[in-house]
């Protein structure tokens, strides 16, 4: 059986881990697969806490190699990694994000490379940052090598073929996707009751609203977190919650507002995210930059309705199936959505909707996958 080994720096409670484990469940039955993890304290723990780590899963053969951060890996990293290739000789060497690009050079020629492009923000944001900068500099510009690469939407291909340039757009491509866990986002059997919704609410200490509004990001400024709070400041009616980290920057703009509607929960487990999915009124996307956004689908497959900004992969995956807005700063839009949706006024079309959780299945991402290494 053909041998593939995939790399990955991050957890499986991470993005790129679950994605990791994602691409595992693709190729199983055609791929014998095998997971370097490139272990550092900040996603892993400490080495004596290893065994925490999906390193039994008897999907994959697990290997690790350890460093303090991704930076002292640069070195340490790419003698285990051409020990291993030699190894146990996969066919193709699968890297999880561009910032492994510099791990790339490593395994050229004795195995085939892909490299899986989800962004490019790291590089276009921050152009005034010495630190990303480096990083691009370093680790992320070794990309162009490899031999061919995937990619999460068709936005995120079209934007890194202008950043990359010709070295990457003329080699082999593919747009994969991101598959969701329809096993865990789905419909619940019975529609929550509007009284159901604030029981489950009242268990969380959020009490005397008439609904809920759910965020899920990161704090960073591509996100458009401000127009969420501008948007609970024109309805203070009804609860926000969002899910993420409460940086000192957002805990100023909710004191200065003095946004009594707005609650935070720094991360919940998997299943309290599909609880709060289910439960929410209206899952709300204003993000300015996105290489796919999964949290406004994995709503839509919890049986809620989404809205999100006109912009980037978020409009490419949600433009038909619900409300997106433009510009999307325009918090008033986004609350007459919520309005309507409070009314009882159904926002999405469910057959695009249908069609959209269908090409986000893991047979479907599945099928992209082993499509595209047919042609390896």
């Amino acid at each position: 059986m053909r041998k593939i080994l995939f790399v990955c720096d991050k957890n499986e409670c991470t993005s790129f881990g679950r994605l990791t484990l994602n691409l595992v469940k693709a190729v199983a039955g055609e791929f014998e697969p095998h997971v370097l993890w490139l272990k550092t304290p900040k996603f892993f723990g400490t080495a004596a806490q290893s065994k925490a780590t999906p390193s039994d899963n008897p999907a994959f053969v697990s290997h690790e190699v350890w460093a303090k951060s991704l930076y002292t890996g640069y070195l340490s990293f790419r003698s285990p990694l051409k020990k291993l290739v030699k190894k146990i000789q996969p066919e193709i060497v699968f890297f999880i994000r561009p910032e492994l690009g510099f791990l790339v050079p490593v395994v050229k020629g004795r195995a085939k490379t892909v490299m899986f492009v989800h962004d490019t923000f790291a590089e276009t944001l921050y152009p005034n940052s010495m630190k990303f900068k480096l990083l691009n500099l370093f680790y992320i510009r070794p990309t162009v090598k490899a031999d061919s690469f995937v990619y999460n939407s068709g936005w995120t291909r079209s934007e890194a073929a202008g950043h990359f340039g010709p070295q990457m757009s003329q080699k082999p491509g593919a747009v994969i996707g991101c598959p969701i866990d329809s096993a865990l986002f789905n419909k619940p059997e019975k529609v929550p009751t509007f009284e159901e919704k604030k029981m489950f609410l009242r268990k969380y200490g959020i009490k005397n609203f008439d609904g809920m509004c759910l965020n899920v990001s990161l704090d960073e400024p591509r996100k458009n977190i401000e127009t969420f709070f501008e948007m609970a400041s024109l309805r203070p009616q009804v609860a926000f919650v969002r899910v993420g980290k409460f940086s000192e920057r957002l805990r100023e703009i909710v004191n200065v507002k003095k946004l009594y509607n707005v609650y935070h929960f720094s991360q919940f487990q998997a299943q309290e995210l599909r609880d709060f999915y289910r439960h929410a009124d209206l899952m709300v996307y204003p993000s300015l930059l996105e290489g796919f956004g999964l949290p406004p689908i994995e709503a839509i497959a919890c049986g809620t309705p989404s809205v999100g900004a006109a912009t980037s992969a978020v409009k490419e995956n949600l433009e038909g199936v619900c409300p997106l807005i433009d510009p999307p700063t325009d918090a008033e839009a986004y609350a007459r959505v919520l309005d309507r949706v409070l009314a009882g006024e159904s926002v999405l079309d469910n057959e695009k909707a249908a069609a959209l959780l269908d090409h986000c299945s893991m047979k479907s991402f599945s099928q992209r996958v082993l499509t595209f290494f047919s042609t390896l």
